[in-house]
């Protein structure tokens, strides 16, 4: 009976370091404080009530609803709006 030996690829080790899972974050910023996430979230909780938000290319937000819009020149503005429309707290 012959028994061949099955070799490893040149290169390879036999230590498993390749089989751990990283799970560091390697963002610049914390999850929760990322310029953007913020803004998408009241975004789309906005969308869920119905209203429609366009980002302006100078920096503001436009909200829409029943044919009637409002203009908001900034995020603090746009929180506020949500605020006052009851869609955040």
């Amino acid at each position: 009976m012959n028994h061949t030996t099955i070799e490893k690829a040149p290169g390879v080790s036999d230590d498993s370091e390749g089989l751990t899972t990283d799970t560091t974050n390697d963002l610049n910023f914390a999850t929760g404080k990322r310029p953007g996430k913020e803004a998408a979230t009241l975004i789309a909780m906005l969308a869920l009530a119905g209203h429609a938000v366009h980002q302006s290319t100078c920096g503001g937000y436009l909200i829409s609803k029943y044919g009637y819009t409002h203009h908001a020149p900034d995020f603090a503005a746009l929180q506020a709006f949500a605020l006052k429309l009851g869609v955040t707290q």
